[in-house]
C-alpha cells in the first residue's frame, strides 16, 4: 500500500520541484550527519545515542562527538508529524538514491528501512502520538531484507517454544551465594532444527552440571543425535542485565566448536545513557571472536522478519520511550529497555516481554490494541515482579511461561501470580524452577500442545535443607 503512495508523491513533489521551493519552515536544527533531513514537523533539540551493535562500548572520556563517530547509532525525533510527511520523507529518500530494504505496518503504526550503498536508515512513525523517529543505523551487519531465511531442509523436526528450567532462590534453596532469585532462558526449536535462543541465565545457574542439561537438552528438542553440532539461527537478548545472559555466555565459552551462532539481535542502550554492565562488554567481544560471520541486526520497533518457521515482530524497543522534545530517557534502569517481541509459530503467537515494567506496559497500550498485543503464550515480565494489571487481560494469554520459582510465586507472594492466575488456569502456569522443561508446541489444528522434557539441573553443590 505504502509503495504506491511514495511513488506518487515522488512524482508530485518532482513535478512542484519545477516551480520552485516553497518557504522553509521553522524546524530547528537537523542534527543527524549524513542523514537526509525530514522535512516536515519540529525537530528535537539533540540526538539520541541509540547504542551500538557488536562494536565495544568506548569510555565516556573517549568518546568522539556524534558527527564523527562511526561505533554509535544516533537518532533524531520530530514532533507534529503527520502520515503524509512520512511517505514524503521516504519519497525523498528514494529520490536521493535510497533503496528501501524494509516497510511494515501495524495499526496506525508505519515503519521502512532505507539502504544507499553501506548507508542504512530506519525511520517510523507513531501513529498516537504523531511522532517520527530516524536512526542511523550504521551499527547493523546485514541489510534488513537479508536477515531472515527460510529453506526446505529435509530432516524436519516438530516446532516449539521451550523455557529451559533450572533452580532458583525459594525457601528450598534459600542460599543467595548458590542460587539466583532471577534468570530466563528459552530455545525456539525451528523445523529444519535451528534454534532461536532467547537471553540466558544468571551465572549462579551456569554451574557445569547446568551448561551440560542445557546441551544435552538442545539435541533432545531439536531431535538430533548425541553431540551432533547445534545451529543457533539467532540469540535475541531482550536487555542488558547479566542475569539474562550470563548463562549463554558461559555456554557458548564451553561449546563454542560444537555450536554455530548464526545471527545476533539485540539492542541494549548505550552507556551514557544508562551504565552497561561487564557482562555486555563480554558479550560483545565474544560474539566477535567466536563468530566473526554472524549478522547482526539492532531491533527497532516495528521490525519483522522469518526465521524458518519462526515469524519475529518487534513491538517496542527503549527508543520508544525517548522524548520527543529533548530525546532524553528519563530512567535509570535497563528493565524499561527490555525489547518486546511478538513471535509467530505454526499460526500460534507468543509475546516475549523480557524484564518490562509499567512505562512499557503504558507504551504498548497507546500505540497498540487487542488485535496486535494478544497472544496465545505469554512470558510474565520481570519474573513476576511486575505486575503489569493493564497490559496482561488484553494479551489474554491461554498459557503463560513464567521464568521463576513456582514456590516463591506462592509463599512470597508475586504480586503477578495472582494477576496471572486470575486469567488462565493456574495449570497453565509454566514455572521454570523444577525438574521438567516446558514446551509449547503448534498442533496444527489450532491449538498448542504442552511437551514436558526432564532435566537434572540444580548448583554443583548440594542444595540446603
Amino acid at each position: 500500500m505504502y509503495r504506491f503512495f511514495i511513488s506518487l508523491l515522488s512524482a508530485l513533489l518532482a513535478v512542484a520541484g519545477l516551480f520552485g521551493q516553497p518557504k522553509a519552515a521553522d524546524h530547528g536544527k537537523w542534527l543527524l550527519p549524513d542523514v537526509p533531513s525530514f522535512d516536515a514537523g519540529v525537530y528535537s533539540s539533540a540526538l539520541y545515542n541509540t547504542g551500538t551493535g557488536l562494536d565495544q562500548e568506548l569510555a565516556p572520556e573517549d568518546a568522539p562527538d556524534a558527527a564523527v563517530d562511526p561505533h554509535y547509532s544516533y537518532m533524531q525525533l520530530v514532533r507534529n508529524a503527520t502520515l503524509t510527511d512520512l511517505l514524503s520523507y521516504c519519497a525523498k529518500l528514494e529520490r536521493l538514491g535510497y533503496r528501501q530494504t524494509f516497510c511494515n505496518q501495524i495499526e496506525n503504526n508505519a515503519y521502512f528501512g532505507y539502504e544507499k550503498g553501506e548507508k542504512r536508515i530506519y525511520v517510523w512513525r507513531s501513529g498516537s502520538t504523531n511522532e517520527v523517529r530516524v536512526a542511523d543505523d550504521c551499527c547493523n551487519t546485514a541489510s534488513l531484507d537479508a536477515f531472515g531465511y527460510e529453506n526446505d531442509a529435509a530432516g524436519k523436526t516438530q516446532p516449539g517454544v521451550y523455557q529451559f528450567s533450572y533452580p532458583y532462590k525459594d525457601a528450598l534453596h534459600p542460599d543467595p551465594e548458590v542460587y539466583a532469585a532471577n534468570g530466563m532462558l528459552y530455545a525456539v526449536v525451528l523445523s529444519d532444527r535451528r534454534v532461536i535462543v532467547i537471553d540466558g541465565g544468571h551465572a549462579l545457574q551456569a554451574t557445569d552440571r547446568n551448561l551440560a542439561e542445557f546441551w544435552r537438552f538442545l539435541h533432545e528438542a531439536t531431535g538430533k543425535k548425541a553431540d551432533a553440532k547445534i545451529k543457533i539461527a539467532m540469540w535475541f537478548g531482550t536487555h542488558m542485565h547479566r542475569d539474562h545472559n550470563a548463562f549463554f555466555l558461559r555456554f557458548l565459552r564451553r561449546y563454542h566448536e560444537k555450536v554455530d551462532v548464526e545471527r545476533y539481535f539485540f539492542n541494549f542502550q548505550a552507556d551514557a545513557v544508562v551504565p552497561s554492565i561487564q557482562a555486555v562488554c563480554r558479550l560483545r567481544r565474544q560474539a566477535a571472536t567466536l563468530y566473526p560471520e554472524a549478522k547482526y541486526v539492532k531491533p527497532r520497533p516495528g521490525y519483522r522478519f522469518r526465521l524458518q518457521d519462526a515469524v519475529c515482530e518487534v513491538l517496542y524497543t527503549h527508543e520508544d520511550h525517548v522524548c520527543a522534545s529533548d530525546a532524553s530517557w528519563r530512567m535509570d534502569n535497563a528493565n524499561d529497555a527490555s525489547t518486546v517481541l511478538k513471535l509467530t509459530l505454526g499460526g500460534k503467537s507468543f509475546l516475549f516481554l523480557g524484564d518490562a515494567g509499567l512505562i512499557v506496559q503504558e507504551t504498548l497500550l497507546r500505540n497498540f490494541t487487542a488485535a496486535t498485543l494478544h497472544a496465545d503464550a505469554l512470558q510474565a515480565a520481570h519474573h513476576l515482579y511486575n505486575n503489569l494489571t493493564a497490559l496482561y487481560p488484553v494479551v489474554s494469554p491461554t498459557w503463560v511461561f513464567c521464568p521463576q520459582s513456582g514456590l516463591r510465586a506462592r509463599t512470597q507472594p508475586l504480586a503477578a501470580f495472582g494477576t496471572l492466575s486470575a486469567l488462565v488456569p493456574e495449570k497453565n502456569l509454566l514455572f521454570a524452577d523444577g525438574e521438567l522443561c516446558y514446551g509449547l508446541l503448534p498442533d496444527g489444528a489450532g491449538g498448542l500442545t504442552l511437551k514436558e522434557i526432564p532435566v537434572d539441573c540444580d548448583a554443583d553443590i548440594p542444595a540446603a535443607a
